[in-house]
């Protein structure tokens, strides 16, 4: 049961490089015991795809189609690094006699990290062993590098990371990576930075961008064997809002029996808070969401606290020391939150079909859902279960202002589904160490989904992932001290230069009174946005009678979780 990503925008390749590197983290390079194939229930299947280079190499790489200004790719050829470096034809042919002038631009360097996988595989000689994919190299060079690379090694990527392929350990196929020529990464003269300029890239005959995008999303759905739908991880916040509208419409209309989840991020701070950006964030948002909501399931992810973007408010985590204006730190947070909610159609055994976690949550006509997370998960004894550990998530969307997920705080609002996922907790341990009141429930998923009925205004559905996330290099080492190695909650700092290995965490996924308060407050927002004031928005071709359709369907959407269905 395959699922194909789409990546639009840089700030969802940033996202993207996280999720990918946690990908590769969960691989196992030796033979499994019993036990540990228990625990290692992860399908790679699903995300990935199995093919061969032009010299018969084996490669196991991400259905992925990756689309990103000009610029933006750092070190990482724009087919990739797989299947070796590209040659160009020599000749001693001039056929110009007059004076030559050579302009050389200065390469992007790579970094320590980059620098120290390109020698671990060997990847000097363009068709010697850098053509061999370290994902499925079982012994030699692919076990040494995985070792090497997970060592505590102190990369300082804080301070290196340009781009993001500067972290990237994933290896991508030569069809994945799609760069428009129109636009320049950071190009501050002419950006693409309004949600039109996004439609007319894909209405451009002469680029003829939109039928590339069809082309890459066609090969990699016509070899999978069952295709049960699409993650799209797009910014919603500039011109890549626009594009990403007419990808989502492109794969309603071409796989229109296929599931749809759209992850709409957007970077958590400006680089200039004036006016005008702020505008431009908020009137990008609107118009993303609005045209996203006709299909699937769509999740707007985000660690700004307002639609209208505000210095300095961002999300607070207890244990995390992450610093917002760096897209390798809160991307990663985003990327954590992602892989973690999806494991349960992602599974090995019995997974949950994505089709059903799409109409579950989004049942009673509720469309935009919101996601959140208790990182790590902040656990010091069981009993924190039964009293209020499912209340203390921290909401990754804006303007959710809700505290908690509260069940007292909303007494006489309508229940709404919720697909809470814990990651790295044993729940037969959890179950066994109950309290008495308890003693009648028969199974572990009951007394968890018992427990978080209690304690939440929702009805909760239960997966149990015993497998931790693995917080290895090249993974932001962003915890607090008192965050032990296993990711536990220390009574004192732990050592100086002992790195998080692995944490436990959950995450919540639901329609519930995050998503009602965030969208109310997107409706609030837009209603008194006056786009008259944002020359930009009107000259990239939006009309206002588009932007008033928009406003109008951010408001029915609104009115729904206002009034909505009751899911009891």
């Amino acid at each position: 049961m395959a699922v194909i990503t789409v990546q639009c925008g840089n700030y969802a390749n940033f996202v993207g490089a996280h999720f990918w590197n946690l990908q590769e983290s969960d691989f196992e390079y030796r033979k499994l015991s019993n036990e540990e194939q228990a625990v290692n229930t992860t399908d790679h299947d699903v995300l990935y795809r199995e093919g061969v280079t032009l010299s018969r190499q084996t490669t196991y790489t991400p259905r992925l189609v990756a689309i990103d200004l000009k610029g933006s790719l750092g070190t990482l050829p724009e087919l990739g690094d797989l299947y070796g470096i590209p040659g160009f034809p020599k000749s001693d042919v001039q056929n110009w006699f007059g004076d030559v002038e050579i302009v050389k631009e200065e390469p992007v360097r790579k970094n320590r990290f980059l620098r120290d996988l390109q020698d671990e595989e060997g990847e000097g000689d363009q068709f010697g062993e850098g053509e061999k994919d370290r994902d499925t190299a079982l012994e030699g060079k692919g076990k040494r590098l995985k070792q090497n690379v997970q060592k505590e090694e102190n990369y300082r990527l804080e301070d290196e990371v340009n781009y993001w392929s500067d972290y990237l350990y994933s290896r991508y196929h030569p069809k994945s990576i799609l760069v428009t020529e129109s636009y320049q990464h950071n190009n501050t003269t002419h950006p693409f930075d309004m949600f039109g300029l996004g439609t007319d890239l894909w209405n451009d005959t002469h680029q003829e961008f939109g039928d590339q995008v069809e082309d890459r999303v066609r090969f990699f759905a016509e070899e999978c064997d069952k295709l049960q739908g699409f993650h799209i991880l797009a910014d919603s916040n500039n011109g890549f809002s626009g594009l990403s509208a007419r990808i989502n419409t492109m794969l309603v209309d071409d796989y229109s029996s296929k599931s749809l989840v759209n992850f709409a991020v957007g970077r958590p701070i400006l680089n200039d808070y004036n006016f005008h950006s702020c505008s431009a964030h908020l009137a990008n948002f609107t118009l993303s969401l609005a045209s996203l909501l006709e299909d699937g399931l769509v999740t707007p992810l985000s660690l700004s606290q307002d639609w209208f973007p505000l210095k300095t408010r961002t999300a607070k985590f207890p244990c995390l020391q992450y610093n917002p204006e760096l897209d390798y730190h809160s991307s990663c947070i985003l990327a954590s939150s992602i892989d973690t909610a999806t494991l349960m159609y992602r599974q090995k055994n019995s997974p949950a079909p994505m089709s059903d976690i799409v109409y579950g949550l989004g049942g009673g006509d509720r469309k935009l859902a919101s996601m959140a997370i208790s990182f790590p998960l902040h656990l010091t004894e069981t009993s924190r279960f039964e009293i209020d550990l499912f209340t203390k998530l921290t909401p990754l969307l804006p303007a959710a202002v809700e505290k908690s997920l509260a069940a007292s705080s909303s007494s006489l609002s309508p229940r709404s589904p919720n697909l809470l996922t814990l990651r790295g907790l044993l729940k037969s341990a959890l179950f066994k160490h109950r309290s008495p009141q308890f003693a009648g429930i028969s199974t572990p998923e009951e007394y968890l989904e018992h427990c978080a009925a209690s304690q939440t205004n929702s009805i909760p559905r239960m997966y149990c992932h015993t497998k931790p996330m693995k917080t290895t290099k090249p993974y932001p080492q962003f915890f607090s001290p008192e965050i032990s190695q296993d990711g536990q909650i220390l009574t004192k700092p732990r050592g100086n230069g002992e790195n998080v290995r692995f944490v436990p965490l959950m995450t919540s996924w639901s329609t519930g009174s995050f998503a009602a308060k965030s969208i109310q407050s997107l409706a609030e927002r837009s209603k008194k946005l006056n786009i008259g004031k944002l020359p930009r928005l009107l000259d990239s071709g939006l009309e206002e009678v588009e932007w008033n359709e928009a406003v109008e369907k951010i408001q029915a959407t609104a009115d729904i979780y206002n009034g909505g269905d009751d899911f009891e």
